[in-house]
């Protein structure tokens, strides 16, 4: 799990998403979202989807011992693998792209799944 200094003054919301057939609550913030997309396209395919794997196997195993029975750091880093999979499917196969077009980068933080509501 990738350690994200949080500003106080940022604001924060949670969206609630449907992954692998549960709601799930995901914490956001506007800067930890762009820099997802970034990370996410800067990977290399492979590796990319090495890490993707590696998400879904600790997403499915946080959702098979239920979200609320899970303690502290375990649910955060289970939120953590679900914003990282809604991350995913924003992007939808669309990296390689977005390497080369910053208006891509822009197009998937305004996702209607990422909107902040003070926008």
């Amino acid at each position: 799990m990738t350690d994200v200094a949080e500003n106080e003054d940022e604001f924060s919301w949670e969206v609630t998403v449907t992954l692998q057939g549960a709601e799930v609550a995901v914490p956001l913030r506007a800067s930890v979202i762009k820099q997802e997309i970034e990370d996410q396209i800067s990977i290399k395919g492979a590796h990319r989807k090495a890490i993707l794997r590696s998400t879904i196997k600790k997403f499915s195993t946080g959702l098979k011992k239920g979200p609320e029975n899970l303690k502290t750091v375990a649910l955060k880093e289970f939120q953590w693998n679900a914003f990282i999979l809604l991350v995913d499917d924003v992007i939808a196969n669309r990296h390689l792209a977005m390497r080369s077009d910053p208006a891509l980068i822009e197009e998937a933080l305004k996702d209607p799944r990422l909107i902040s509501p003070q926008n």
